[in-house]
C-alpha cells in the first residue's frame, strides 16, 4: 500500500513538473506574441523623419491603378508614364536626393544589378525632387545609368502620395549635419521631400508590388525587386 502511494506521489510530482513546464511554454508563446503585437503596432518616427503628423502621405496601394502623370528629362523631352507601362512594367522609386547617404547607397546598389532588371524586359525610373544639376551629381556618386526624373513641380510625387513638407527643425538638421539645404537643393525651390518608395507597375498600369515606410533607412532590395516583377511573356 505504501507503496502505491509512493509511486502516486511520483507521478504527481511528474504531471504537475510537466504541467508547469507546458505553462511556462505557454507564458512564453504569450509573452513572444504580445511582443509581436507591440513591434506591429509600433507607430513611425514621423517628426524624427521630418514630417508633420498632420501631413502623412499615405502612398498608392497594391492593386491600385497608376494616375497619368507627365515626366520632363534633362533634355526636355516628355514621357508620359503611360507610354512605358504600355510597352513594358516599370519600376518606380522614389528618393530624396544627393545629400542623402541611405539614397546614394541604395542607388549605388541599384546601379550596380540594374541590368538585372532591365533584362527582365522592366523599365527602371528613378524620381527626385533635386534639380537636374543635382541629379548629375547623384549619377557622378552612384554610377546609376538608368533613367532619373526631376520632378521639378512635385506632381509626381503628389500623384503617388509620396511628398510631404519638411519640419523646419529637420531641415535646420540636414544642414547643420550634411551642410546641405532642402529647399535649395529641390528644383521647386521648396522644402518637400518623398517616402523614399519602390513600386512595380504592370502593363496594365496597375501596382503590383510596393515597398513604402516613412523611416527612409527601410529600402526595397534589388532581389526584392526581381523577386516580385511581373511576367515579360
Amino acid at each position: 500500500m505504501k507503496k502505491a502511494i509512493f509511486v502516486f506521489a511520483i507521478a504527481a510530482v511528474l504531471f504537475t513538473s510537466c504541467k508547469s513546464e507546458k505553462e511556462k511554454v505557454a507564458e512564453e508563446e504569450t509573452i513572444v506574441a504580445e511582443e509581436e503585437v507591440a513591434v506591429a503596432d509600433e507607430k513611425p518616427d514621423y517628426v524624427g523623419f521630418g514630417m508633420e503628423e498632420d501631413d502623412l502621405p499615405q502612398g498608392l496601394k497594391v492593386g491600385d491603378k497608376v494616375p497619368d502623370v507627365v515626366m520632363m528629362t534633362d533634355d526636355n523631352k516628355e514621357v508620359n508614364l503611360k507610354d512605358l507601362y504600355s510597352d513594358q512594367p516599370v519600376v518606380v522609386l522614389f528618393y530624396r536626393a544627393y545629400w542623402c547617404p541611405v539614397c546614394t547607397q541604395h542607388l549605388l546598389e541599384l546601379a550596380k544589378r540594374a541590368k538585372e532588371i532591365e533584362d527582365k524586359g522592366v523599365k527602371l525610373v528613378a524620381i527626385t525632387p533635386e534639380t537636374y544639376e543635382n541629379v548629375a551629381k547623384t549619377k557622378d556618386d552612384t554610377g546609376a545609368n538608368f533613367t532619373i526624373i526631376s520632378d521639378a513641380d512635385g506632381k509626381i510625387m503628389n500623384a503617388f502620395d509620396v511628398d510631404f513638407k519638411v519640419r523646419n527643425d529637420y531641415q535646420d538638421m540636414i544642414e547643420k549635419k550634411l551642410s546641405a539645404s532642402v529647399a535649395k537643393t529641390n528644383a521647386s525651390g521648396e522644402a518637400v521631400l518623398p517616402v523614399p518608395a519602390t513600386y512595380i507597375i504592370d502593363t496594365d498600369g496597375k501596382i503590383v508590388y510596393r515597398q513604402f515606410n516613412p523611416n527612409y533607412r527601410e529600402r526595397a532590395s534589388v532581389q526584392e525587386i526581381l523577386d516580385n516583377l511581373p511576367s515579360t511573356k
